[in-house]
């Protein structure tokens, strides 16, 4: 019996084992199913981001051993920018549906493998635990590849940061078309392709830079059309590439080649070659086409020993600007140094580069070609023998199927995009600048270019810090520390009305397990992603639109998240196929603040994750003024801006930029205050002045230009005044058309416009997509495609005063603002020359509630009125100088321009072609004609609705006509004061004699009492 027993025993523990434990999942699977039932009518409590998506669990598991209940949501929770407070209250809304049953157990929430506390950034976090997988290791040895020769850098700034960034997609080759193309389509005046370059150059780079940064663009930033090269092998031209020496240089068989058409295949940085010195000097001198602005590239051999320190110096017309490039990393590609500003011709004190080993330095001097401008795309395709389909960025990695089109290579030419560099994508670019082809730029080899261009940026990426293809081996990179990683793009998509579609970022954290090669967690890059579009998005809604939409945050395998080796984001801002997104898009001031907001962002997380302070680039300053001191000295004043909600922006000091004549400018001096008094170098020049903002953050973007002439045998003192202070979009209707409204009023570029390819035609919400070629509503022409519109260039009172000073006169120059505040501005003046250009009343993106760039605000009219009744005489020119009295309908302007100015609003839009004549009434003080610009020019903005004004009052005539149908261009009055009107931009009449001529009938007429 005890044997049977004892052999019967184990069969009936285990029998009574797997009863418990089926007893137990029995329970356990009715308690589970209560919970589910309990859940049935859980609402979630986020409704806000109810847009992003609705919660949904997908299952749930109750371990009642662990006194856990899980619950796995789908991965769409995940999207949620979750904060501790958001954690908090998701999880009291479930553990309140699931009542007191499972109040015992701890609740786990799950989303896309991620616990939802997990989804808090660290910058958020102020209970919840830090995640130190998320803290890079100290770099306290990291190099800086560039580093220019000035003052202190900003150490609470991004002084040492190396920041990988690039502007969208960019015009390529599609094989299966045999032809050149746009990646996206032409709407609304502009394509994706070139849209994001008017964030990424104007702004976004520079203020990075401006905060102490370098950046990596893969493709060209210069906008200049020309190119020179110079090497010592050929060089463009008659270039010259000299060593002081000579001696103790070794050839390199490795280096740079100069050559007209780039094939496949081809690298030109393994086709020249290049030299080392330890102790010579090389001189870079460039025969430049024309003169201009230009960008400065460097290269040089890549050498085990390179010295860490080489001195470049940059010679142009405003002086010369250093760097210091650490030669031990990078090389063997173009390294941006910075845009200068050349003489024509071959002038190597105002046009070149010299190179020397900095003093005391160890290693040898490695010297390549330097690279002066953009130039024209120079990369030649043709059809491969196999063509592979196009494959979505979201299937990077995947194998790309054979597009069955069978060419024969011989039977196509080869073709150049006839672009310029800067339009093209990043493929091209990257074989100009010597990256392997297949780890960086042609992975597909050369058999479909699409594909290749978006994975060729994440490759670049980790090439340029040494690891291009990490599954593929080790290869050889450039050794360059890279901090972080952005693609800038815009989206696809429309939305009912003036309904936003917004602002996504996407990033990647699965592949490789989850980990970065330096040992960073990849949830750095949703660390990164969440802070920059959390800054992105607060200030739209702060300083344009309240209901902005912030989208998801997407952990999904798209190329550009995935394959970059460091922390990164991909960030669509709006959709570029949807009109009230594109309102904000078209419009300067939005790329400016949004280039600031992800500026900031990238400040805030860097500086939060190295556990050290931040301070923010200071703003552009505002109340610029240069008057007189007496003699040839002059008084410069300013004030800073600062900026709401951002303290730490506040400046310390001040930098005043200076330039001779058409000169470019100097490297500035540092003041404490807001004002300089100084002493001109000469008289009869004419002197430019610009201002910036310092503190430790870095430095803010340059003020208005302004200028000063002193005629040593002047006929009496003109104050200019600046009142051109307008950017903005271009005017827009939604009603029965729905579209840019470019006849009306095409907006006022930031400087200049690089992002307009023509206007649009289809105006019907209803027009379906079909193909890009076919876009549907918002289709737009193409004709204006890499053409650079000029804008507001901020710097008029130059023009004004070349003419001023040519008449026999001296001038200083003011801000409006300036102008309005000051009682005593108009002192030591007995003429007032106001420039308006294309300044009018202008609602802030539709909210008719707030007008900005009003001419005849009650500041101005205010001044006017007392230097007038002082017997000053006023010379005011300017697009909408009587049609904003029209468009204000505010009858206390029009009773002064009727009173005061002595003229009155007849038309907007008077005509469309610019010539003028002078009338008879206006003899003996005026004759001749002239003609100002209505059409494009590369040189000078357009006119595209000049105004036609009548005179008004005794003593007031009809001084000018246009030619086109006679309207009245512009009055005269002589009284107590004079007063001379036109209705179109005095600067914008693009003959210098021409100018010269009218002005001086003016000023002798204004001056004649």
């Amino acid at each position: 019996m005890n044997k049977t027993f004892m052999r019967l025993l184990p069969c009936f523990l285990a029998f009574m084992l797997a009863s418990s434990y089926s007893l137990q999942a029995q329970s356990d699977e009715r308690l589970e199913g209560m919970a589910a039932g309990k859940l049935e009518n859980w609402k979630n409590p986020l409704t806000e981001w109810n847009h992003i998506a609705v919660p949904k669990i997908d299952s749930l598991k109750l371990e009642k051993s662990n006194g856990k209940l899980i619950l796995w949501f789908a991965p769409e929770l995940s999207y949620y920018p979750f904060r501790e407070e958001s954690c908090r209250l998701f999880r009291k809304s479930l553990v309140d549906a699931l009542g007191r049953k499972f109040r015992k157990y701890d609740i786990e929430l799950i989303t896309n493998t991620y616990r939802i506390e997990q989804l808090v950034p660290n910058y958020f976090r102020k209970d919840f635990p830090a995640d130190s997988s998320c803290f890079p290791v100290p770099d306290t040895d990291k190099r800086i590849l560039v580093k220019k020769i000035s003052d202190d850098p900003p150490l609470s700034g991004l002084h040492g940061k190396s920041i990988a960034l690039w502007n969208s997609h960019g015009y390529y080759f599609e094989m299966s078309l045999d032809r050149w193309e746009f990646q996206r389509a032409k709407l609304f005046g502009t394509v994706e392709d070139v849209s994001i370059t008017g964030y990424v150059l104007p702004y976004l780079s520079r203020m990075l830079e401006k905060a102490g940064a370098t950046v990596h663009i893969p493709r060209e930033r210069d906008i200049q059309t020309s190119e020179v090269i110079v090497d010592n092998d050929r060089s463009t031209a008659n270039s010259a590439f000299m060593l002081s020496t000579g001696k103790n240089s070794e050839l390199i068989n490795k280096g740079f080649i100069l050559t007209d058409t780039i094939f496949a295949g081809f690298n030109p940085f393994r086709n020249g070659s290049s030299l080392r010195t330890a102790d010579d000097t090389a001189h870079y001198i460039p025969d430049i086409p024309s003169r201009g602005d230009y960008a400065v590239y460097i290269s040089y051999p890549l050498l085990p020993d390179n010295t860490g320190e080489a001195l470049y110096t940059v010679h142009h017309t405003g002086g010369s600007t250093g760097f210091l490039v650490d030669q031990t990393m990078g090389g063997e590609t173009w390294i941006y140094l910075g845009t200068f500003n050349f003489d024509k011709g071959m002038n190597p004190e105002r046009a070149s580069v010299t190179v020397t080993r900095n003093r005391g330095a160890s290693g040898y001097l490695a010297l390549d070609a330097v690279k002066f401008g953009g130039g024209m795309g120079n990369v030649a395709r043709r059809p491969s023998a196999e063509i592979l389909k196009n494959q979505p960025s979201l299937s990077d990695g995947k194998t790309a199927q054979n597009a069955g089109v069978t060419a024969k290579e011989t039977d196509y030419s080869w073709k150049l995009s006839g672009m310029p560099r800067f339009i093209e994508a990043s493929r091209y670019w990257l074989q100009y600048a010597g990256m392997p082809d297949s780890l960086v730029y042609s992975p597909s080899l050369y058999r479909n270019d699409y594909n290749d261009d978006y994975q060729s940026r994440g490759l670049w990426v980790n090439y340029l810090m040494a690891d291009p293809q990490p599954e593929k081996g080790k290869a050889g990179g450039l050794g360059i520390p890279i901090d972080l990683s952005l693609a800038f793009h815009t989206d696809a998509g429309v939305a009912p009305g003036d309904s936003i579609i917004g602002s996504l970022a996407i990033f990647h954290t699965t592949v490789d397990d989850g980990i970065y090669a330096s040992g960073l967690s990849r949830m750095s890059s949703r660390e990164f992603a969440d802070v920059v579009q959390t800054q992105i998005v607060e200030d739209i809604r702060k300083n344009f639109e309240p209901g902005w939409t912030r989208r998801g945050l997407w952990d999904r395998p798209y190329s550009e998240a995935r394959r970059p080796n460091v922390t990164s984001l991909l960030l669509e801002l709006l959709s570029h196929q949807n009109l009230a997104d594109m309102k904000y898009n078209l419009d300067p001031r939005f790329r400016f603040s949004v280039s600031r907001s992800i500026y900031k962002g990238i400040l805030k997380y860097l500086s939060y994750v190295e556990n050290r302070p931040y301070t923010v680039q200071p703003l552009p300053v505002s109340d610029f003024a240069v008057t007189p001191a007496g003699g040839k000295k002059i008084r410069l004043s300013w004030q800073p801006v600062i900026e709401e909600g951002e303290p730490t922006s506040v400046p310390a000091w001040f930098r005043v930029y200076t330039r001779e004549g058409n000169n470019g400018y100097d490297n500035g001096r540092v003041v404490k205050g807001n004002s300089l008094e100084i002493e001109l170098p000469a008289w009869d020049s004419i002197y430019s002045f610009r201002v910036t903002a310092l503190n430790n953050g870095g430095e803010s973007f340059e003020s208005e230009e302004l200028s000063v002439g002193i005629n040593s045998e002047s006929r009496g003192n003109v104050l200019v005044v600046n009142g051109f202070d307008r950017v903005s979009g271009p005017a827009w209707v939604d009603d029965e058309l729905s579209g840019i409204e470019w006849w009306n009023d095409r907006g006022v570029p930031y400087i200049n416009d690089i992002i307009s390819i023509g206007d649009q035609y289809d105006y019907d919400r209803n027009s379906p997509w079909v193909d890009d070629d076919s876009p549907g509503w918002g289709a737009s022409y193409s004709d204006m495609t890499a053409k650079v519109v000029p804008g507001n260039t901020f710097n008029f009172p130059l023009i004004h005063g070349r003419s001023v000073m040519a008449a026999g006169y001296s001038f200083f120059s003011v801000s409006d603002e300036y102008f309005e505040s000051q009682d005593d501005c108009a002192d030591e003046f007995g003429i007032i020359d106001l420039i308006y250009g294309e300044e009018k009343s202008t609602p802030f993106f539709g909210d008719t509630s707030r007008i900005d760039f009003r001419i005849y605000t009650p500041g101005f009219m205010d001044r006017i009125t007392k230097v007038t009744a002082d017997g000053k005489s006023v010379f005011m020119s300017g697009a909408y100088v009587g049609s904003d009295l029209i468009t204000d309908r505010d009858s206390t302007a029009l009773k002064f321009a009727e009173k005061i100015l002595h003229f009155s609003p007849r038309t907007g839009h008077a005509v469309r072609t610019g010539k003028v004549y002078a009338t008879d009434y206006a003899r003996p003080h005026f004759d001749g004609s002239f003609t100002f610009n209505t059409e494009y020019s590369p040189e000078f903005y357009t006119v595209e609705a000049p105004d036609a004004i009548e005179a008004s009052g005794t003593g007031s005539v009809c001084a000018f006509r246009y030619s086109e149908n006679n309207s009245s261009a512009g009055t005269a009055f002589r009284g107590r004061y004079n007063i001379v009107i036109t209705g179109f931009p005095f600067e914008s009449i693009p003959d210098r004699g021409e100018r010269d001529k009218l002005m001086k009938q003016i000023l002798d007429f204004l001056n004649t009492k």
